[in-house]
């Protein structure tokens, strides 16, 4: 190998002598030279804010590093040296990234393996989980939709990387969190002596009754959006969610329950604050079991309005408290019995 390399070396400096345009072969070798692979590495944003002292989400790069899904790239190659954003698929279309933990260098591969040119630009764009059905469109969008199964829900994460050359080495992602994750925490005001509360169920949805659905069911993600300014379009009001919460009895007391790891729900950022009669409105609706020591037991359903705008990157805690109040008794006043002649009875027949 060293062999060949003094010898392009001595090549190179045989061109040099009989040529006027030495600098221009020597750039061109050099270049040639270097027809290093792109590479991708990936981290998580800061952008993912707690609300109520929740994390931000279940997909850490921890996590997708682990996952076999990994993360979705487009990317768009420009050949001259301006640098007008232009994003799309020319060189990399729905491209699958993993993370290759077993390497003797750990790090984020994909098949085949492409490399920088020495002129022009590439700019990308990045998704994550990893679909293979996504398809690109109007250039920098992509199509989602919630999954109505919340065990089956996945935590979108959106990047993008402009402007790229075979300086910037890896292209880093600096991933966001696209949509609002919500969880609970359920407890009682109170223990009572031979008292005990099942929880049944929480819906979510847009009405009282549980009936109704609440929440966008699709919509269209621009991954070429640094902040979430027009970030969701096309926002699918005309088929809305509800999700039933609870998967299964919980036996409340007065420390607080949480919702289980799979009962997180991941929505798309929608406003359920606004008062008008046209607006999206937000119900949670709580079922649950009073039972007592002497068998007897009562099913009972309460309901409450959020006012409240889920954003994009937050996630949000509902703190639920169901309270006990005693059926009590009391006597205000016995009424005395009331005088009536019935008349004399003097004899008897």
């Amino acid at each position: 190998m060293y062999k060949k390399f003094f010898m392009g070396i001595a090549a190179m400096a045989a061109l040099t002598l009989v040529s006027c345009s030495s600098d221009d072969l020597n750039s061109l070798s050099d270049n040639s030279s270097k027809n290093e692979a792109i590479s991708f590495d990936g981290y998580l944003g800061r952008s993912a804010v707690a609300v109520n002292g929740s994390r931000g989400s279940e997909l850490t790069k921890d996590a997708l590093q682990e996952s076999t899904e990994g993360f979705g790239v487009f990317g768009n190659y420009t050949s001259t040296d301006v640098t007008t954003t232009t994003y799309g698929e020319n060189l990399f279309k729905n491209q699958q990234v993993t993370y290759d933990a077993t390497a003797e260098t750990p790090a984020w591969t994909y098949k085949p393996v492409k490399y920088w040119s020495p002129a022009g630009h590439i700019d990308f764009l990045a998704y994550a989980p990893f679909d293979s059905n996504q398809k690109l469109k109007e250039s920098s969008k992509l199509d989602f939709t919630v999954n109505s199964t919340i065990t089956a829900q996945k935590d979108l994460l959106w990047a993008n990387a402009a402007n790229k050359t075979n300086t910037d080495k890896p292209v880093t992602f600096i991933f966001k969190h696209a949509l609002s994750r919500l969880g609970y925490t359920v407890k009682t005001s109170a223990t009572a002596e031979g008292t005990s509360i099942t929880l049944n169920q929480i819906t979510l949805a847009g009405s009282n009754d549980g009936a109704k659905g609440a929440f966008y069911s699709a919509g269209i993600i621009d991954l070429s959006k640094t902040s979430s300014t027009d970030l969701w379009t096309n926002l699918n009001s005309d088929t809305k969610l509800k999700f039933d919460w609870v998967s299964s009895n919980k036996e409340l007391s007065s420390n607080e329950t949480k919702n289980d790891e799979t009962e997180y729900l991941f929505v798309i950022p929608q406003d359920f604050s606004q008062k008008t009669t046209s607006a999206d409105a937000l119900y949670v609706v709580v079922e649950y079991t009073i039972s007592y020591s002497d068998q007897t037991t009562m099913k009972t359903k309460v309901y409450k309005q959020l006012d409240k705008e889920f954003e994009q990157g937050k996630a949000y805690t509902i703190n639920l408290t169901i309270g006990l109040t005693p059926i009590e008794f009391d006597v205000t006043t016995v009424e005395g019995w009331k005088d009536t002649n019935q008349g004399d009875i003097n004899s008897w027949n």
